[in-house]
C-alpha cells in the first residue's frame, strides 16, 4: 500500500516527531511512504535514509499558499497513494483540499485543539485523548469520522532502576524553550527543592526563544552550579538516561510525546496536571503538581527524594503502561486498520 504523510511545519516538536516516527514504522512494515514536508524541515535526511520512504519538499508560506497546493497536487498525483495522512493545520488544510480534488481519503492526527475551518476536507480524525474527541463531537464532527487513538514512541521500554543512594538526584526535562512549557516555574521549584534537600542537579534540554531569559533566571536564583542547558537534543533516550527523575512543568500540554519517552526510560515522572499527561498518567504512575504552581512542583520533587521505593514502583508501572498502550507495537496496528477501512470503503 502507498501512503502519503504530510507535515508542512518547519519546526520540530511532538507533532513533527509523530510524523517522522509513523513514517518510519510504516516503511519498516513494507508500506511505500511518500513523506512530503516543508523544505526547511530538519528531519528530511533521517527519513530519506529508509529505502521505502520517498521524501519530497515544498516551500510553504501560509495555509492559503496557492503554489504549495499546486505543487502538493503534482507530487501526490505522481505517487498515487491510497491514503493521505496529514499532520497539523497547514498540512490538513492544503492536503485535505488536494485529497478531495483527487478523490483520495484523508486522515489527520490531532496534536492540539484545532480550528476546524482548516479541516473541512478530512475523512477521519484521530484525536489523541478523549477530551480532544469530545471537542470534535461538540463542534459537529460525526462520531463515525472519529477514531480515538494515542500517539506512540519508538523508544524501547527500559526497566525502572532504583534511585541513587550515593549522590544527589539529577532531574531532567526536555522541550522547546517557550513560555508555555513552564521551565521558569521549574527553576523556581528547583530552588525550593535545593533549599530543603541541600543538593541536586537539573538538566534542561532543548532550544527556543526563552533560552536567554531562563539562563538569566538561573543566575538570579543562584543556580548556575546546579543547572545546565545542553541545547537541542537529538538522542532523546540517551539524554533521559543522564538523569534520575523526569519533570514536565508545562502550562499547556494537549498530549505530550515526551511523556511517553519518559515512561519508556524507566524514570520516575513528575508532571503538571495538563490535559495530555492526566490522560496518560495517574497517581500510580507519576507524581503531579498544579499548573504553574511552584510550591506543588517543589513538593513533588521532594516527595521523590523522600520516598525512593514509591518512586521506583511508579516508574515501573509507567513503563509497563507504555509497553501495553503507547508503544509502536500497541498503536500502529490501529492506524493500519484505519487505512484498510478507508481503502475497502472509499
Amino acid at each position: 500500500m502507498k501512503i502519503t504523510q504530510i507535515m508542512l511545519a518547519k519546526g520540530f516538536g511532538g507533532a513533527e516527531r509523530h510524523f517522522v516516527d509513523l513514517s518510519l514504522v510504516l516503511a519498516d512494515k513494507g508500506y511505500r511512504v511518500q513523506a512530503i514536508c516543508h523544505n526547511r524541515f530538519s528531519k528530511q535526511i533521517e527519513l530519506a535514509r529508509h529505502p521505502n520512504i520517498t521524501v519530497q519538499t515544498i516551500p510553504v508560506f501560509a495555509t492559503w499558499d496557492p503554489y504549495a497546493r499546486y505543487k502538493l497536487k503534482q507530487l501526490i498525483t505522481r505517487f498515487q497513494p491510497q491514503v493521505i495522512h496529514a499532520h497539523l493545520a497547514r498540512g490538513a488544510f492544503i492536503g485535505g483540499k488536494v485529497a478531495n480534488a483527487l478523490g483520495i481519503p484523508a486522515v489527520v492526527n490531532l496534536h492540539n485543539y484545532i480550528d476546524l475551518k482548516y479541516y473541512r476536507d478530512i475523512d477521519i480524525f484521530i484525536p489523541a485523548t478523549e477530551d480532544q474527541k469530545n471537542y470534535l463531537l461538540a463542534n459537529g464532527i460525526p462520531a463515525d469520522q472519529i477514531t480515538h487513538m494515542p500517539h506512540f514512541s519508538l523508544l524501547p521500554a527500559l526497566a525502572a532502576q532504583p534511585l541513587p543512594k550515593n549522590r544527589p538526584l539529577c532531574f531532567v526535562t526536555l522541550g522547546r524553550l517557550v513560555k508555555k512549557k513552564g521551565f521558569d516555574v521549574l527553576l523556581r521549584a528547583f530552588r525550593r527543592y535545593l533549599d530543603d534537600a541541600r543538593a541536586g542537579q537539573l538538566i534542561i534540554g532543548g532550544d527556543g526563544g526563552e533560552l536567554e531569559a531562563l539562563k538569566q533566571l538561573t543566575a538570579e536564583l543562584k543556580l548556575n552550579a546546579n543547572v545546565t542547558f545542553p541545547g537541542w537534543v537529538e538522542d532523546v533516550a540517551g539524554f533521559l538516561q543522564q538523569g534520575d527523575v523526569f519533570v514536565l512543568p508545562s502550562l499547556d500540554e494537549p498530549f505530550g510525546i515526551v511523556v511517553l519517552e519518559a515512561m519508556a526510560s524507566g524514570k520516575p515522572i513528575i508532571s503538571t496536571r495538563t490535559q495530555g499527561p492526566i490522560t496518560i498518567l495517574d497517581e500510580h504512575t507519576a507524581y503531579f503538581a498544579g499548573i504553574g504552581d511552584v510550591a506543588t512542583l517543589a513538593q513533588a520533587m521532594l516527595s521523590v527524594h523522600a520516598e525512593p521505593q514509591v518512586a521506583l514502583q511508579k516508574a515501573q508501572a509507567a513503563t509497563n503502561l507504555y509497553q501495553s498502550t503507547y508503544s509502536a507495537e500497541a498503536v500502529v496496528p490501529k492506524v493500519e486498520a484505519i487505512y484498510q477501512h478507508l481503502t475497502r470503503h472509499p
